[in-house]
């Protein structure tokens, strides 16, 4: 733990036992990248401070999924896939992978759907806030200390580039927030079930441009799975699966 948050690497476990904490309950984390320097106790390349909400009041939202670690890796290691392109993340939850992303991408659009995870995705977007470039961030409020250890080596403040959006796949045109169309849209478990498949996907031919890309982390075990790799290939787009 650091200073009341846990400290998380490129491994990490999703656990419902521990994310039904009770409503107005949360938990704090860090998720570091690259060699963790233990006198500093910092990340070498890059540390992401999240707030994880109760399942009461987050769904099935309310914490860092193991797929959202897996893709926020593979964005660190692929950053040129971003450069100077808009990023649309679709399933947010907390938003680990588009915090990453926004490093390194001219504009990122963080979305869910309820209201309760809005309001985190803003709380976690002002904790990543790069004001100063010391070793303590500036305190979100009285009653909620900046986190202590490590700080982002980026000097880039993703407040200016970052933005948050309710986007409900059922009423793909009522977003919140205006949404540009993307030229890479991320997402991680999003087909974990069959309901939202075709809501899914009118989303995705809404929002992505034509030369777009996007990218799914998901686990082929998920009963959704199947059926959108077989309706998205019915629609002739080009995928690539690893």
């Amino acid at each position: 733990m650091l200073g009341g948050r846990e400290c998380v690497g490129e491994d990490a476990d999703f656990s419902w036992q521990q994310a039904a904490f009770g409503k107005g309950k949360y938990r704090r984390k860090t998720i570091g990248f690259g060699k963790f320097n233990k006198k500093s106790k910092t990340y070498e390349d890059l540390e992401i401070y999240i707030r994880e909400l109760s399942i009461v009041e987050g769904g099935i939202g309310c914490a860092v999924w193991d797929a959202a670690i897996i893709l926020s890796r593979w964005i660190m290691d692929n950053q040129q896939v971003f450069n100077d392109k808009t990023v649309l993340e679709l399933g947010s939850g907390v938003g680990l992978p588009g915090l990453v992303a926004a490093y390194f991408a001219k504009e990122v659009y963080l979305t869910d759907y309820l209201p309760n995870l809005i309001d985190n995705l803003n709380y976690n977007l002002q904790l990543n806030k790069v004001t100063d470039p010391s070793p303590t961030p500036t305190p979100i409020s009285k009653n909620d200390p900046a986190p202590e250890g490590g700080y982002l080596k980026q000097t880039k403040d993703i407040t200016q580039n970052t933005f948050t959006s309710l986007l409900d796949w059922h009423q793909p045109n009522s977003p919140s927030v205006p949404i540009p169309k993307a030229d890479v849209i991320l997402g991680s478990e999003l087909t974990y079930n069959m309901l939202n498949i075709d809501a899914l996907l009118i989303v995705l031919e809404q929002y992505l441009k034509p030369e777009g890309v996007f990218y799914e982390v998901l686990s082929d075990d998920r009963d959704g799975v199947s059926i959108f790799l077989e309706k998205i290939k019915a629609l002739e787009w080009q995928v690539e699966i690893q």
